[in-house]
């Protein structure tokens, strides 16, 4: 519902509605407070309930509130068969359905949202439409009738609608075991659903990827500082103690950013050369335990960089402690992502998709989903990863930048390569097949345990491929907040 678009007859349809639902002023007032937390007195006033409904619907639709209040009242009552009657004529949801879905907790709009945005194809939303989202449930049943549907799918979409909500794993067990029920009765195909979700609820039962702790670090280039002829930086850096409460676009209080000290000491400028990298790092880590004292054993950290450092090997960066030194991608999971995904970058949709596909597979093992490269130049690579629309990359050599911008253009979710090849006792290719030999989602973990093996042989200086792995995991998601992410 736009605000202020409402039609005159489904306004009096919903006035109708609230005033059988809720018999006089007081009720109204504590549904209006516990539900949309606004207080009736300060936005409406009539003689009698008629005209204070009147004027409270008119409120509600000038601020883009109509839904919600729709929403709240059939929360408060949900057994008012008025109010039922209206959902199930003008949004089409069953009353059945209804039943079920009323009353859930306030939190339920969330999953309701992913559920829509699922049922929608890939390329449905760009960076700005992603803010229409609905906020209210009614909105989102009735953006519903807006999505394309494919000919050869029979589905209606409140049936795949409930479907996607019960895939979120976020529904109480005993709603969705109700929601199970009706998906056996109204869908064309319940067994292919109910199977698909079975799958995906028992994923969400297990421990998320998303629940650990993150600290991004974003080192751009800087055209305007050097030190000593020295190509310097801007880095920037984030904390979020868990991933599963935060969104880049909407929901920024659980991200925290953290200080950078100044580089000479007097100027604001946070800008660094790469020697400064040690100090920076551990005066990040030194600020974590401000926000949360659970995140070190769990801790990824995510470094978007230019092309021209993705093959620098921060992840052999020493951290001291207790004057003891272990490189940080021995201590923490260390992963990389390229910056070039953040400036204007212009195939957000083949990304989508290809990541979504990637987390489809996750417990797959890496081998059958990684494709493997070994190409001269950028464009041959380009043009395999297209034919065979790559979604993981595995190199046994360092790619050039040209060949970074590549997989870039690609879209490629992730890419794993050794910056060195050149071993005397080490097969590199049977070295990378073994160690893909895992779970998808458990690639990074894998890394990080080659290069905790790794450490106590550098003394010795022994070979072993966890001095050297890069990985790259470009998780569309995990964004920093203040990237101005406008892809075209």
């Amino acid at each position: 519902m736009n605000a202020g678009k409402t039609p005159g007859y489904l306004l009096k349809k919903i006035n109708k509605a609230l005033c059988s639902a809720f018999l006089d002023e007081d009720e109204l007032e504590m549904m209006v407070l516990y539900e949309l937390n606004i207080s009736l007195k300060e936005v409406a006033s009539g003689k009698n309930l008629k005209q204070i409904v009147h004027s409270l619907l008119t409120y509600c639709d000038a601020h883009n509130k109509l839904g919600n209040l729709l929403d709240g009242a059939l929360n408060q009552n949900s057994g008012n068969n008025e109010l039922k009657q209206l959902y199930s004529e003008e949004f089409k949801i069953p009353p059945s359905l209804i039943t079920i879905l009323f009353p859930l907790e306030d939190n339920i709009i969330k999953p309701m949202q992913q559920a829509y945005k699922t049922c929608c194809p890939d390329d449905y939303f760009n960076y700005y439409e992603e803010y229409e989202i609905p906020k209210s449930f009614s909105g989102i049943i009735k953006k519903l009738e807006d999505i394309p549907q494919p000919p050869t799918d029979d589905e209606k979409r409140i049936v795949k609608f409930v479907a996607r909500l019960l895939d979120t794993g976020d529904i109480p067990e005993p709603t969705a075991k109700k929601l199970k029920q009706w998906l056996t009765k109204n869908a064309n195909n319940p067994s292919d659903l109910l199977a698909q979700t079975s799958s995906h609820y028992q994923n969400h039962q297990q421990p998320k990827l998303d629940e650990q702790p993150y600290l991004l670090v974003k080192v751009d280039s800087s055209k305007q500082y050097h030190q000593q002829h020295q190509p310097s930086y801007l880095v920037s850096a984030w904390f979020i103690p868990d991933l599963s409460n935060y969104d880049y676009l909407r929901n920024h209080q659980h991200c925290k950013f953290l200080e950078t000290p100044s580089a000479d000491g007097e100027s604001e400028q946070d800008v660094f050369s790469l020697e400064d990298l040690p100090k920076l790092i551990e005066f990040f880590l030194d600020q974590l335990i401000k926000y949360s004292r659970e995140y070190d054993d769990k801790l990824r950290i995510v470094f978007f960089l230019p092309y021209a450092l993705l093959n620098y090997k921060i992840e052999r960066i020493e951290i001291k402690e207790n004057n003891q030194s272990i490189p940080i991608g021995s201590e923490y999971c260390v992963i990389f992502r390229s910056i070039g995904r953040l400036k204007n970058y212009k195939h957000q949709g083949k990304w989508l998709r290809k990541w979504r596909q990637f987390q489809n597979q996750r417990q797959t093992i890496c081998l059958a989903n990684f494709a493997f490269s070994n190409f001269e130049d950028w464009p041959e690579l380009y043009s395999h990863l297209e034919q065979i629309n790559a979604i993981g990359v595995k190199l046994n050599h360092p790619p050039c930048e040209e060949k970074l911008k590549a997989i870039d253009r690609a879209a490629i979710p992730v890419t794993l390569w050794l910056r060195q090849n050149n071993f005397t006792t080490i097969n590199c290719q049977q070295a990378l097949d073994q160690l893909l030999n895992c779970q998808i989602n458990q690639l990074p973990e894998k890394v990080k345990q080659q290069r905790l093996q790794a450490f106590p042989k550098a003394k010795n200086k022994q070979e072993h491929i966890g001095h050297h792995l890069a990985l790259l995991w470009e998780d569309p998601y995990l964004l920093p907040p203040q990237i101005n992410y406008t892809p075209l």
